[in-house]
């Protein structure tokens, strides 16, 4: 048998594909991840620890802290429950949010060098995780653009063409990664509101808010998403041609 027959024989899975993206990507996607969550993590302590009683008494009191979604006027203590409530809730949330950040990043780059190692060094193979959280780091980086997901899932889609296959898949899965972290921060946000408005006895409007912050979280979650396939497909219409 030939040297060509024998390659042929061996099937797909015993080429070397050669990586798209060289070692220090990973630690510069794992570096960014890291940083913006250190930055939540700092933002949530400050919420938690650093804004006090005090603080949002002289914000009511200069009229810098207002509630306008409830029909009635809401008394001094009553607008400090409320705000104590949602200040604290999205401090978690901020905090939470910011330490997965941090604690993915940190398993992303070990994950990456286990690929690489198992490979061989430099022929790890990427997957459709790996491309897509690469694209939402990019989407972030590149926020200042207007539909920044599409930049980033075209990256993640490119990646992918020339590896997994799945391009469409993992721009929108890059989409939505770029917009997981606000949608966890809503998430408690909508708690705190909630909670905020049980407080002080109106869990009615309550209710009706929390509806409308799950509709944005799904807007914004097919913002991402459908934003992010968008980019993937155009990303792999461009890495086949």
């Amino acid at each position: 048998m030939g040297e060509s027959e024998s390659a042929a024989a061996a099937g797909p899975e015993s080429r070397v594909v050669e990586p798209p993206l060289p070692r220090y990507v990973d630690w510069l996607v794992g570096l960014i991840v890291a940083i913006g969550g250190l930055a939540l993590t700092v933002g949530g302590t400050v919420l938690l620890f650093v804004v006090d009683r005090g603080l949002i008494v002289e914000g009511i009191e200069e009229g810098r802290i207002t509630i306008g979604f409830v029909e009635r006027d809401l008394t001094r203590a009553e607008m400090l429950e409320f705000t104590l409530e949602v200040v604290n809730w999205t401090g978690i949330g901020l905090l939470l949010t910011g330490l997965v950040l941090v604690l993915f990043a940190i398993a992303f780059v070990i994950a990456r060098t286990r690929a690489r190692g198992r490979a061989g060094g430099s022929d790890a193979r990427g997957s459709r995780l790996s491309y897509a959280v690469v694209g939402a780091v990019a989407s972030a980086v590149l926020s200042f653009v207007p539909f920044s997901p599409i930049l980033g899932g075209g990256v993640a889609g490119y990646l992918g063409s020339q590896d997994t296959g799945h391009t469409t898949s993992a721009g929108a899965l890059s989409g939505f990664l770029y917009v997981l972290p606000a949608l966890l921060i809503l998430l408690f946000l909508s708690v705190g509101l909630f909670a905020g408005l049980a407080a002080v006895g109106e869990s009615g409007v309550g209710f009706v808010v929390v509806t409308v912050m799950v509709l944005v979280l799904l807007v914004v979650s097919a913002y991402g998403a459908g934003l992010g396939a968008l980019g993937g497909f155009l990303g792999g219409r461009l890495a086949s041609e």
